[in-house]
């Protein structure tokens, strides 16, 4: 595990993005609510040169089922985490999880992922747990684990609110480049049993480690 600096965090990201928008034309990068990724996001924000900026296609891990402007949104505290840095990329693509048919949420923004990573895979994903080992809305044991679709509507999350939008295991696993955020204690150690093996009852220990840096 790496020491944590929200500096080093987005520094090894800014080195994936700009080399995929120097190979590809575009990078995207998916990121997780909640208050860790605020610091990294404004770093990296503050690092980004015009270049990587235009070309930069911004998602979210998930999403809760509220409203564009309820306080419990993933998207506007992380978006103005990043706007405290610097000007946001050219392509920011929220969630629609305020729409009242989340399956056909769903399917809306599995083609935005599609068109905003070509038809390949996201570049990078930053991912931050929980002390149960959860990342963006994929929980220990929970049927969302098994899910194939890119996208998927939740109606029974065992953390509120029930309803949610998640990107599935497959997408997250296929990203090129997973920096994992376990700051505090118990998130360390959950990085400790994760790296034993794989668990279902511990979903990040489901990630490919050949891509994942842990920070810490």
């Amino acid at each position: 595990m790496l020491p944590y600096t929200a500096t080093a965090v987005a520094e090894a990201l800014y080195q994936h993005l700009d080399r995929a928008a120097a190979t590809r034309g575009r990078a995207t990068l998916a990121i997780p609510g909640g208050r860790s990724p605020g610091p990294v996001l404004t770093a990296l924000a503050g690092m980004l040169d015009d270049f990587v900026r235009s070309r930069l296609h911004l998602l979210w891990l998930d999403e809760r089922a509220v409203p564009r402007d309820h306080a419990d949104r993933n998207d506007a505290p992380t978006l103005a985490a990043w706007q405290a840095g610097g000007a946001l990329p050219a392509h920011v693509h929220p969630m629609p999880a305020e729409m009242d048919d989340l399956d056909a949420a769903a399917a809306l923004y599995a083609d935005t992922l599609n068109e905003a990573t070509a038809g390949g895979h996201l570049d990078a994903a930053l991912v931050g747990i929980g002390e149960d080992g959860h990342f963006a809305s994929l929980f220990p044991g929970h049927a969302g684990l098994k899910e194939l679709a890119a996208v998927f509507a939740i109606t029974d999350s065992p953390k509120p609110p029930a309803g949610r939008l998640s990107l599935s295991l497959p997408i997250i696993r296929a990203a090129g480049f997973l920096p994992v955020l376990a700051l505090g204690e118990a998130k360390r150690a959950i990085a400790v049993r994760a790296q034993a093996g794989p668990d279902p009852q511990l979903p990040v220990s489901l990630l490919p480690r050949d891509r994942m840096v842990w920070f810490g």
